[in-house]
């Protein structure tokens, strides 16, 4: 909200909103509905960043569960610091009319009134929290006048709009401010969440393992280690092998949005992924951007998640939706991105020149919101081998994305195909060399269904290669074939 549109709040308004906002300045607990028991793996990362001075800004998609780990934050802080010293502001709470303007005077409030001391005469560190960041326009113009005063105050962001923190953020806080993207629950903690047993502890030690084994292989030019501790897995986790493909089943289709995971009836899973959907393009996108046809937004993406994982022809689709190419559609694409919505992966080569020229595959990151939005979300579409290849391939994308991210941090890993006659589904650079994987989501797949992969690999011979199956376990010189389940554990 812009601020010509808002109006100064009284002192006692804005304390009023602030107590209901931070309970635990009367000593109240926090929410049982905002305070969930299961931690993603998120919170422990957000913990460590608490002794960063920087800015920590935790950014993802709506309904990820960014505020959940704040409160979760918040519990772990009331643990080591007084209630006083924790400050948290939901910035679209519509009662609060946020401004720069509001927004100084919630600082002032709260250092007159619950801290009753200026923050230049702090000696304890305390916590500033702001949910919803992308709804005050300039907020990194008031956080970087406090930060580089010196105070002793840490500072924690949250938003849904990587496009109003991550740009906004790239002149104004550099230096001072360090991103944490949340995604929706990768299988892995999907397993984690459903499981309460000792399968918990044992995919989580086979994760670890798997990844130290890839990167072994990769950077020595030997695939038999990598091959020889997936099968040790495979064998540790057969007494689960059948719970882990009842739980694949479910998250192909469902996705990893936390509300979810615990809801069996597809009516309201559809329901809520439908909900998010809508928020994300028209509150998230269309409100904070300039979309000047909000219907050819949302049929682009309508069309991606039906074509999912297929190449995506950008005049073809700017023709069918009536909109300039080298303008509307590559803003729209480009909003979609920073919203958490789809990803792309670009043509693997050398030549920037060709890779520009040449069509992109297109993604949507979480696969339960590609299914409601493609009108396949319901069971029977486990059995329909064309869906089910855009499905996995889509979940592959988006986990092969994590795996790079975690084995090599960045902050938006980049995923690429490769096609000379017979294509490649994905490609990541992995410790300066290329790791191909070709997706074949089928009980038998034999030498003569991955010809793009042997071309690849008599082109640029990489360390190793991979291809992901439904339950076959082998290799072949440097190929190696391994199941999706055991492949998306490892990620």
């Amino acid at each position: 909200m812009a601020d010509k549109e808002t109006k100064t709040l009284s002192e006692s308004e804005i304390l009023r909103i602030l107590y209901n906002h931070n309970p635990w300045w009367s000593k109240k607990p926090i929410p049982e509905s905002k305070l969930k028991e299961f931690k993603r793996r998120d919170y422990y990362k957000l913990v460590k960043l608490l002794d960063n001075e920087k800015i920590t800004a935790l950014i993802g998609a709506r309904r990820v569960g960014k505020t959940t780990l704040l409160y979760q934050l918040i519990a772990d802080l009331l643990s080591k610091s007084k209630p006083e010293n924790i400050l948290l502001v939901t910035l679209d709470d519509i009662y609060l009319q946020i401004s720069l303007e509001n927004l100084d005077k919630i600082f002032n409030v709260y250092s007159t009134n619950i801290l009753k001391k200026s923050f230049d005469s702090l000696q304890d560190t305390i916590y500033i929290i702001l949910d919803e960041i992308q709804s005050l326009e300039h907020w990194q113009n008031a956080l970087k006048s406090l930060y580089d005063r010196g105070y002793k105050i840490k500072f924690i962001v949250s938003g849904s709009s990587s496009l109003k923190i991550l740009d906004g953020t790239s002149e104004s806080l550099v230096g001072r401010i360090k991103h944490q993207i949340v995604l929706s629950m990768k299988f892995l903690e999907y397993v984690r969440f459903k499981e309460q047993n000792e399968l918990v502890e044992l995919v989580e030690s086979i994760n670890r393992q798997l990844r130290d084994a890839l990167k072994e292989s990769i950077t020595q030019n030997d695939a038999t280690k990598f091959h020889q501790v997936l099968s040790e897995a495979s064998s540790t986790l057969l007494p689960h092998r059948d719970r882990i493909q009842v739980l694949l089943r479910e998250y192909l289709l469902k996705g990893g949005y936390p509300e979810n995971v615990s809801i069996e009836d597809l009516t309201i899973c559809a329901d809520n992924l439908r909900e998010y959907l809508h928020l994300t393009l028209y509150k998230d996108i269309m409100k904070m951007s300039e979309v000047r046809d909000p219907q050819a937004l949302e049929n682009l993406f309508l069309m991606i998640a039906k074509e999912s994982s297929q190449k995506f022809n950008r005049t073809n689709a700017a023709k069918t939706l009536g909109v300039k190419r080298s303008t509307t559609l590559n803003s729209y694409i480009h909003l979609l991105t920073h919203a958490f919505l789809i990803s792309e992966a670009s043509f693997y080569t050398k030549s920037a020149t060709k890779r520009a020229r040449t069509s992109t595959k297109m993604y949507v990151n979480d696969v339960g919101i590609r299914n409601v939005s493609a009108a396949v979300f319901d069971e029977q579409v486990l059995a329909n081998f064309s869906e089910m290849g855009k499905i996995v391939e889509t979940v592959m994308a988006d986990h092969t994305k994590r795996l790079k991210f975690n084995l090599e941090s960045g902050t938006f890993p980049s995923i690429f195909y490769w096609y000379d006659g017979h294509e490649v589904d994905l490609i990541i650079d992995l410790f300066q060399k290329p790791l191909p994987i070709e997706i074949k989501y089928r009980e038998d797949v034999s030498q003569s269904d991955i010809k793009g992969l042997k071309k690849f690999n008599e082109k640029f011979n990489p360390p190793l290669s991979l291809v992901v199956t439904k339950n076959q376990l082998e290799i072949h010189d440097s190929t190696i074939y391994v199941p999706a389940w055991l492949y998306l554990i490892m990620c």
